[in-house]
């Protein structure tokens, strides 16, 4: 798998270590859950096939989307390393999606048919958590806008980044959990900025069309 936990680390090699750590291969349909808040954290996920929402959900029924995991992507992989008992977030299948189970012991032991690799393995962990501390960052900053709009400005300009256009993976309901709002809000803000003048928007895809006008509410 080109997958960043196994970087440098041959095919043949992956085999044998998954094959010590009891690794298995689960499937899910759409909507079901790969874990649940309130879940022991006994394994770490890599996606082979299909993407993985990480959400929060609320006694309200309220959902605050974290952020989206994708083919490749590890997911689960804070818990291993810390005192946490349990999950306090959920992992949703998008699409049907096939994911790599790994228990944690791996990761607490050294692999007899391929030890030496073992501190390559832990490296890469590192470089994961690294990227998904960008992720949360990132969320965090977005939620910093005080409006809507600020939050839909925000989101646009770091999305296009240089570009003036982008495609985003992420269904309007997801979109609307993400900037922590409903769909029909979220809709309607559009909708006006487009209007202003600020953007233009399609299915999937978006356009910048006074960036000067989306930076001051970014600001």
């Amino acid at each position: 798998m080109q997958c960043r936990l196994f970087q440098d680390i041959t095919e043949e090699e992956q085999e044998k270590m998954l094959t010590c750590a009891e690794a298995r291969d689960r499937e899910f349909k759409p909507g079901e859950y790969i874990f649940r808040q309130g879940d022991a954290p006994n394994s770490m996920f890599v996606i082979k096939k299909g993407s993985v929402m990480i959400c929060k959900d609320f006694a309200s029924g309220k959902r605050n989307v974290l952020f989206t995991v994708y083919e490749k992507d590890v997911f689960g992989e804070m818990f291993l390393f810390s005192d946490e008992k349990e999950y306090w977030y959920d992992a949703i299948a998008c699409e049907p999606t096939i994911v790599l189970e790994i228990p944690r012991k791996f990761f607490y032991g050294f692999c007899k048919n391929a030890c030496h690799k073992h501190q390559t393995v832990v490296r890469n962990m590192l470089d994961v958590q690294s990227g998904k501390n960008f992720l949360m960052t990132r969320k965090l900053y977005l939620l910093s806008g005080k409006t809507l709009k600020e939050r839909i400005a925000m989101w646009v300009l770091d999305s296009a980044g240089e570009g003036d256009s982008f495609a985003t993976d992420m269904k309007r309901e997801e979109l609307a959990d993400y900037l922590g709002t409903t769909r029909p809000s979220l809709s309607r803000e559009l909708m006006n900025m487009q209007d202003e003048g600020l953007i233009d928007v399609g299915k999937a895809t978006f356009k910048i069309k006074d960036r000067e006008g989306l930076e001051y509410f970014a600001e």
